[in-house]
C-alpha cells in the first residue's frame, strides 16, 4: 500500500510543481486521507509501535475520529491521540481536525481542575491526572506517598477520589503513577517524546505550595535538562512535590516537581545562580520502565524504610549525651532506646537530689545494658529488613540505610567493649 504522504512526495519528485499545483496536491491529499478514516474500521496491522515505544501486536482498527483512533489488540482495546500515532497511521488518516498538529491550550482554570491535593497523616503534597497511551492516571512524586500509613486525595472543590487501580512505580526516579477507575472533570495530556523540554522555554508549575491546600500555579522557565531531570526557576517549594510541570504554550505536562537542592555558599558558587535554591522535576516526556505494586505494600515499603531511618537517627543522638535532650528524642519518645535513656537521666537526677553518692561504675553498667540492648534490638530490625523486592524508590534510600547502620552498629559495639 502507498500511503496518500508517500505519493504526494513521490508525484512531486517527477517533476518542479508550481505553488498552486503543490496546494491541489495537497488538498487532494486531504481529501483522500479523510476517505481512509472514514473507512478505518475493520483495517488490520501486524503490529503497531506508538511513538512513546509501545508496541501493540494483532491491531484492528475500530473508529478514527477527532484525531483519536480506537482499535482492537491481542491484548485487548485501546485509543490512541494522534501525538501517539505512529508514522504510517499519521500517512493514512492525517488528523481530523483542520489543526493538525495543534493541541489545545487549556485554560488555567481547567488545568486546576486536572490538580489534586495529597493529604497524608505524615505528610501532604500533590498529584495531578494525566493521560498516557489512553489511559488516565493519577501522577505524583514517589516521597509524596512514602512514609503515609493513610492517603486521601482530594480536587479543589473538595472531592475524594477513591477509585485507582494498582500503583505502579518508575525505575530510576521519584515517580509514580495510579491508574483513574473513576471519572475526574479534567485530565492533561502527556508531551510527546520528541525533547518538548528545551532550554529557555517557559513553564508553569502548579501544586499546593506549602501545603495549604489550595492550587495555585508559579510561572518560570527551564534551566537545564537532563536524561531523566529537569531544572526550573519557577517558585515552588514544599507542598508542590508531585505537581505537574507544564509546557508554557500547550499545558502539556512535561515534568513532575521532586525536589529542591540547597543554596551554596561556597567560593565556586558565588555571585552565581547556584548560589541560590535550585528547583527539580522528573521528565515526562520520555519513556520509563514501570513497576506494577498493590498501594498498600509500596506504603509498607515506606513505613518500614521510616521506621529504620528513625532508628537510626536516635541511635546515633544516643551515644551522645548531649543530644539526649534533642527534638529526636522528644519525637521519638516512645521509642525504647528513648525511654531507656530517659530513665537513666531520672535515675542520675534522682541520686543527685537524694543528696546520694553513686559510682561511676553504676552510671557505666546502667548505661551498658541501654546500649547492648539497643544493639540486640538493632540487630533483629535490620534481619526482618528485606528489601530486595522494593521499588527504586524506596530500595536505593534502604540500601544506603543499611551500610549506615553497619557503621552505626559497628560504633556500639565499640562503645559496649569500653563499658563493660
Amino acid at each position: 500500500m502507498i500511503s496518500p504522504r508517500v505519493a504526494l512526495v513521490g508525484l512531486a519528485a517527477l517533476s518542479p510543481l508550481r505553488g498552486d499545483e503543490i496546494a491541489d496536491l495537497k488538498a487532494e491529499n486531504a481529501k483522500l486521507q479523510e476517505l481512509v478514516r472514514e473507512h478505518a474500521s475493520g483495517m488490520r496491522f501486524r503490529s503497531i509501535q506508538t511513538k512513546r515505544g509501545k508496541t501493540y501486536e494483532s491491531v484492528v482498527v475500530k473508529k478514527v475520529e477527532d484525531g483519536v483512533i480506537s482499535f482492537a489488540h491481542a491484548a485487548g482495546d485501546t485509543e490512541l491521540k494522534s501525538s501517539e500515532w505512529p508514522e504510517i497511521w499519521t500517512d493514512l488518516y492525517g488528523s481530523a481536525s483542520p489543526v493538525a498538529g495543534k493541541k489545545a491550550v487549556l485554560a488555567d482554570a481547567s488545568v486546576a481542575e486536572a490538580i489534586a491535593v495529597i493529604e497524608g497523616d505524615r505528610s501532604n503534597g500533590t498529584g495531578f491526572f494525566c493521560e498516557s497511551e489512553g489511559k488516565s492516571y493519577l501522577y505524583t512524586a514517589a516521597h509524596v506517598l512514602s512514609g503515609n500509613a493513610r492517603l486521601q486525595v482530594k480536587l479543589r472543590n473538595g472531592t475524594v477520589v477513591r477509585k485507582f487501580g494498582m500503583l505502579e512505580a518508575a525505575e530510576g526516579a521519584d515517580l509514580v503513577r495510579l491508574p483513574l477507575e473513576e471519572t475526574v472533570p479534567q485530565v492533561l495530556e502527556i508531551a510527546p517524546e520528541t525533547g518538548m523540554a528545551k532550554v529557555g522555554e517557559p513553564v508553569f508549575a502548579s501544586g499546593n505550595a506549602g501545603g495549604g491546600g489550595t492550587v495555585g500555579f508559579e510561572e518560570g522557565k527551564i534551566m537545564g535538562v537532563g536524561a531523566e531531570s529537569i531544572e526550573i526557576d519557577a517558585q515552588v517549594i514544599q507542598g508542590n512535590s508531585g505537581g505537574p510541570i507544564l509546557d508554557g504554550k500547550t499545558r502539556q505536562a512535561i515534568g513532575v516537581v521532586t525536589h529542591l537542592t540547597a543554596e551554596r555558599k561556597d567560593l565556586w558558587a558565588q555571585e552565581t545562580r547556584y548560589s541560590e535554591v535550585r528547583r527539580f522535576g522528573c521528565r515526562l516526556d520520555r519513556m520509563w520502565d514501570w513497576k506494577k505494586i498493590p498501594v498498600e505494600a509500596f506504603l509498607k515499603e515506606g513505613k518500614a524504610l521510616l521506621a529504620v531511618q528513625e532508628q537510626s537517627e536516635l541511635m546515633i543522638a544516643a551515644l551522645q549525651p548531649d543530644q539526649w535532650n534533642s527534638e529526636v528524642f522528644r519525637r521519638l519518645s516512645q521509642n525504647p532506646l528513648a525511654r531507656d535513656i530517659r530513665g537513666l537521666e531520672t535515675w542520675i537526677s534522682d541520686q543527685t537530689s537524694g543528696g546520694q553518692r553513686f559510682s561511676e561504675s553504676d552510671r557505666k553498667k546502667r548505661l551498658y545494658g541501654i546500649l547492648d540492648g539497643a544493639r540486640h534490638r538493632s540487630r533483629a530490625q535490620m534481619s526482618a529488613f528485606n528489601t530486595e523486592s522494593y521499588t527504586w524508590f524506596h530500595r536505593e534510600s534502604a540500601l544506603a540505610e543499611i551500610k549506615k547502620r553497619e557503621q552505626i552498629d559497628k560504633a556500639y559495639e565499640e562503645s559496649v567493649q569500653e563499658l563493660r
